[in-house]
């Protein structure tokens, strides 16, 4: 009976947003980018029970969007020259502010954990430009030049805008004005990779890679950390954890196949730098690891062909499909029990009736 009184509710909410879209007040998960609009909509309603509302009026079509994990705003590219502009979203109405110096078309849009810094890479020229001063007064703070030939496979930049890596190959770099500094070498593929600041004080347990891939069990003496890396080696089935990635760097083994990492493809951290999120392709399945020494690891399965993380509101829920015409699905770490979710495909999309 629970359940039928849940799917009636469900339908109902369906049925209604188109129409309240606009005026509705209740809670939102987030927003997204629905290329198939060229335009953002809603996620309207709470984990377990939302839908897709009607695309946001922002006066622009956009072309490439990156949606920031707080919620606040939006970097994307419009126009038939791909300009970049910044979608300030704590605006009434949405307010489109250019972003002085960044130049046209990237190739891809990174943004750090908590939105705070982006980088734009741009493959003809081999370049990475870096914005700051988000959602307010966005501007190019930095211009960083990668080695030629030099290509990467994934980036990452922190929030303080100024740690920026890249994987090229199957070497991870520190990238800075004077060069690419090798911080993780020997990898298979880099998939994805996260940079963040941990709390102050926080120490972690360290063990050199040498140590764990011997099985010799015998860790080095804790170190305060500072920007830690978790880096996705999709070829190897690892998650490898980098302390102190502009410093002294110290590397982990994090997770492998044994804790169900299979062809890795996203990764995430929750804000409070305890849990790391994996999104794993071949198994359909979310891993979700402790960062405070060797705790447990716990598999959610979402039998859904999962396109990465991307956090929505709450400090873990994440966003593991694109919005397409099929149901796209969420993961709600912040509940009792860590579950997956999804909000209903909206048939009205693109025209579909």
């Amino acid at each position: 009976m629970r359940t039928r009184i849940y799917w009636l509710a469900l339908a109902t909410l369906v049925g209604t947003a188109t129409a309240q879209a606009a005026s509705i007040d209740g809670p939102r998960m987030g927003t997204v980018f629905d290329p198939a609009v060229k335009g953002l909509r809603p996620i309207l309603g709470a984990p377990g029970a939302a839908v897709l509302g009607d695309p946001l009026g922002v006066g622009i079509e956009l072309t490439r969007a990156a949606v920031s994990p707080l919620q606040d705003y939006v970097i994307t590219t419009t126009g038939e020259a791909q300009a970049v502009v910044l979608l300030n979203l704590g605006r009434s109405p949405i307010a489109v502010i250019p972003v002085p110096g960044a130049d046209a078309a990237p190739d891809q849009i990174v943004l750090s954990p908590n939105g705070r810094a982006v980088a734009l890479y741009y493959k003809d020229r081999n370049r990475i430009q870096i914005l700051t001063g988000l959602p307010a007064a966005p501007k190019v703070s930095t211009e960083l030049m990668l080695s030629a030939g030099l290509s990467p496979s994934a980036l990452a930049v922190g929030d303080d805008g100024s740690t920026v890596l890249a994987g090229i190959g199957h070497v991870v770099f520190l990238v800075t004005a004077h060069g690419e500094v090798p911080i993780l070498n020997d990898l298979g593929q880099v998939a994805a990779m996260t940079v963040w600041q941990a709390a102050a004080g926080t120490v972690l347990p360290v063990r050199p890679v040498r140590d764990l891939q011997r099985d010799t069990g015998v860790a080095a003496p804790a170190v305060a950390v500072r920007q830690t890396a978790l880096v996705v080696d999709g070829a190897q089935n690892k998650i490898y954890r980098v302390n102190d990635v502009t410093g002294n760097a110290s590397t982990d083994i994090l997770a492998g196949p044994g804790q169900g990492i299979s062809t890795p493809v996203g990764v995430a951290v929750s804000s409070d730098g305890h849990l790391a999120f994996v999104a794993n392709a071949k198994s359909g399945a979310i891993a979700i690891l402790t960062l405070q020494g060797e705790g447990t690891v716990e598999n959610i399965s979402c039998k859904c062909a999962l396109t990465g993380l991307d956090r929505l509101a709450g400090d873990r829920v994440f966003r593991l499909t694109e919005p397409s015409n099929q149901p796209m699905w969420v993961l709600d770490a912040g509940a009792h029990t860590p579950r997956v979710v999804f909000v209903p495909a909206n048939l009205a999309r693109s025209g579909q009736k």
